[in-house]
This record gives structure tokens, sequence and C-alpha cells, in this order.
């Protein structure tokens, strides 16, 4: 049986891997969910149990722990790992629709200043944003020190490609002195411009803050621009 079970359930994941969940019966999507629960069990037979118990498979992902350890065979793991479903699907809805929508200077400095508030090192976050600048991941890079920031342009490419984000939005402070970009700044941005263009992913923005609360926009002080010309006329 369990030889049986296994050929079975390769079946059922390659499906899932091949088509999504679309062509599944609901039987047939429980039955994936309680394989990690139930190693050694025909969970087949389980799965229209519970359909049959709750009206669906909507009935049984809306049911209490204790509802569903009613049904011979559920036990408490797994009624509570069924019902985190339910709890998981809904913080996921709540943080969709809690995205941030970076479509603008005032709330793209807002927000940066909430990352890098009281650094005393140098810092460099990277947000990524989907078509609607909304947010979609951020990483952030510290220094080993207060004065250097070591990013490779190809990390930020390859988190791109991964998460398929549509620009980019570059927020970075200056531990100390005035918040004007350095020349090594200026070529670090012009770099993943050119790298990110060659993608067709945009970079929005590059912000550069000091301590004094102060603030560079290359945006908003043509930089982007004029690095978007050079980018044409080279191309």
């Amino acid at each position: 049986m369990a030889h049986e079970n296994d050929g079975h359930r390769a079946r059922l994941r390659e499906r899932m891997m091949k088509e999504g969940l679309s062509s599944f019966q609901d039987h047939e999507i429980l039955e994936m969910l309680l394989f990690q629960y139930l190693p050694r069990r025909d969970t087949n037979k389980l799965a229209h149990e519970l359909l049959n118990k709750f009206g669906g498979i909507a009935g049984v992902l809306n049911a209490t722990p204790y509802n569903l350890m009613m049904v011979k065979g559920v036990s408490e793991a797994t009624a509570c790992n069924i019902a985190l479903l339910k709890e998981v699907w809904q913080r996921c809805k709540r943080n969709e629709a809690e995205r941030i929508s970076l479509n603008g200077l005032s709330s793209i400095v807002k927000y940066a200043q909430l990352l890098i508030s009281e650094s005393y090192i140098e810092r460099l976050v990277v947000v990524y944003v989907d078509n609607a600048t909304r947010f979609l991941y951020r990483d952030v890079f510290d220094s080993n020190s207060d004065q250097f920031v070591n990013v490779d342009v190809k990390q930020i490419l390859e988190t791109v490609v991964r998460i398929r984000a549509a620009g980019v939005i570059l927020f970075h402070c200056h531990s100390h002195g005035v918040c004007a970009p350095s020349a090594e700044d200026i070529s670090f941005t012009e770099d993943l411009l050119f790298s990110l263009a060659n993608l067709h992913v945009v970079l929005l923005e590059h912000l550069i803050f000091n301590n004094a609360d102060d603030f560079y926009s290359f945006y908003r002080n043509g930089d982007i621009a004029a690095i978007r010309e050079k980018f044409k006329r080279l191309r």
C-alpha cells in the first residue's frame, strides 16, 4: 500500500508542478494538503470524508480545528495545519491590501526615512516595485564601517528577475557630511540604470540622506534623466 501511495502522490505532485491546480478536483487538492501530515496513509478516503462532512473545500478550510478533529483520522496536528491555511490566506490578503504605493517623491522620502533612520553606518536599501510602483520586496545592504557599502549590481539584477520587478528605487545614507552624491554613487547609479534598462526595468529614483535629515534626489536633480539619455546615445 505504501508503494502504491508513493506512486499516486508522485503523480499528483507532477501534475501540480506542470499544470497548477486548475485541473484538480477538490478531493485531489485536499489529498495533497494531507500528504505531509499523513505520510503513510491513503489520504484519498479522508479527503472525501472531509468534503462530505463540511460540504466542500471551502467548508473544510473554514472549519475550526475542533470540528475537523471530529472526523476520524484527523489528529490535532493535522487539524491545526488545515485551519492554518485560512489564517495564512487572510494574512496574505491583508498584506496585499496594505501594499505601499511609492508613486511620488513625498511618499518615497517618507518610506525611505523609516528604513534608514538612526543608521550610524552606510546603508543602501533597494526597493523593488511593480508596474504600479507598489512595493514588492526590499534588500538592505549595510557596510562593515561607517563609510562604504559594498553592493554588486548583479545581486540586484538577480532579485529583479526572480520577483519580476518592473522598477527599482534606491535609498542610500551618508552617515557623515553632506548628502550630495560622490563619484562612486554616480558611477554605481549609472551602472545599475544601464543594466536594468537592458532588462526593460526602470530605475525610478536614488535618494541619498545624511544624519541631518537632508536628502539628495537623483530624479529631482535631473541625474536620472541625464543617465537615461546617455544610455540611449550609447545603444
